[in-house]
């Protein structure tokens, strides 16, 4: 990234630091500090920040949404590493394997409660209540898109149309809270209706970049180093990408890993997640020309994987 994004991320560490404190002295304060400590990339809060400043609003003023985004987000991976029996997440062990079920599940439902308390919060910095409704109302209808998705995930179509099955999969449970992001974000910083109707397009094309990038992480250099472990989705049975493209597959990931060359998936999905970046960059189109969109764009070129070498396969 560079020192724009950098920015962003290290504002919203600073600020979810002190949410933290403020959070501090009841029976889930622990779950909270374990589940957000280190932080990820922060992606969606960055969105959501440079979405805003993007149609001329200011990081002060939606600061707050954007932890509230980045506090669902961890709800969301507390309450998945469950469903997935994931006994690690960004290299400690996940909320349930430290806390138990029990206070994972309300660690995450408190987190998710959470988001909507900081997004009022932007009503007292600023931001008209119509605009504060209306980002309320994208992120609830994300959150329970958020839900379909991974319903979905947890019960998958195999046939007869396995990827537009997957891609709708992709769309809600990962595209719906970028896409929201993004929108909220335009909303919450003054832009007009067109412009968060293409900045939630953006985030729901980039959405499906990155979660097929995110299939691909099991089988190249960086395998285990980014939150799940490589092999939950093998082991869960859960509809990654390269292997609803590559067919029936062994649990073995070494096997697994050959065959996704051979059969080209690998290279099929990596072609598919470029094909999304550069959508989501085309739907920028009618934003205005700055630092702010030109930060919007790295992002998407980021999440476009370069040509697929054989030798990163495991």
């Amino acid at each position: 990234m560079r020192h724009e994004e950098n920015g962003a991320a290290a504002a919203v560490e600073q600020a979810l630091q002190e949410w933290l404190s403020r959070d501090a002295g009841h029976p889930l304060t622990e779950v909270h500090r374990w589940a957000l400590h280190p932080p990820g990339k922060l992606l969606r809060p960055v969105l959501l920040l440079e979405s805003a400043a993007a149609v001329g609003g200011s990081y002060e003023r939606v600061m707050p949404a954007a932890v509230g985004v980045e506090l669902v987000h961890v709800a969301s991976l507390l309450h998945d590493d469950i469903l997935d029996d994931d006994q690690l997440r960004r290299g400690k062990p996940s909320g349930h394997a430290r806390f138990g079920q029990g206070a994972a599940v309300l660690g995450g439902d408190a987190l998710m409660f959470a988001l909507f308390e900081q997004v009022v919060e932007c009503g007292r910095r600023g931001v008209p209540d119509a605009a504060v409704i209306r980002a309320v109302g994208t992120l609830a209808r994300a959150g329970r898109r958020m839900a379909q998705g991974v319903a979905r995930e947890l019960d998958p179509v195999r046939a007869p149309d396995a990827i537009g099955g997957y891609l709708e999969m992709v769309r809600l449970k990962t595209g719906a809270l970028l896409s929201a992001c993004c929108e909220a974000g335009a909303v919450l910083g003054g832009g007009s209706p067109g412009q968060a109707r293409a900045l939630a397009g953006y985030g729901e094309a980039l959405g499906v970049a990155f979660q097929i990038r995110d299939d691909l992480l099991p089988y190249g250099p960086e395998a285990g180093r980014e939150g799940k472990p490589a092999d939950s989705d093998l082991r869960n049975d859960r509809p990654s990408l390269p292997l609803l493209l590559a067919g029936p597959v062994s649990k073995d990931p070494q096997k697994v890993g050959r065959l996704l060359v051979e059969t080209g998936a690998l290279e099929e999905s990596t072609r598919l997640a470029r094909t999304y970046a550069e959508r989501a960059r085309r739907e920028l189109d009618p934003l205005p020309q700055g630092p702010h969109r030109a930060a919007l764009c790295r992002t998407a070129d980021a999440l476009a994987p370069g040509p697929w070498r054989t030798g990163g396969a495991r």
